[in-house]
């Protein structure tokens, strides 16, 4: 698998930099996801398809906990995982 197809299914680690300065456990991405899908629910110009596609890459396989994952990295060695992070 190429870098750049990993980094589109698991999630770029600027993410995580990103997102230093909030815990992100489980319920919390549960709680966003819970959100997040009652936003596309509530939004009548994105097709049911393209919302059950996004719901698929935010969800359980891909981008929330892709964060929880990086959230327990960066606990367990306390650095920054990018630049941007550092600034937060």
């Amino acid at each position: 698998m190429s870098k750049n197809r990993s980094l589109i299914l698991a999630g770029h680690p600027a993410l995580i930099g990103r997102h230093r300065p909030f815990p992100v456990s489980p319920q919390a991405a549960e709680r966003w996801l819970h959100h997040m899908q009652k936003a596309m629910d509530s939004t009548p110009y994105v097709d049911d398809d393209s919302k059950t596609k996004m719901m698929i890459f935010f969800g359980h396989e891909h981008t929330a906990f892709f964060l929880v994952a990086g959230d327990e990295f960066k606990n367990q060695n306390g650095r920054v995982a990018c630049k941007h992070g550092a600034s937060k």
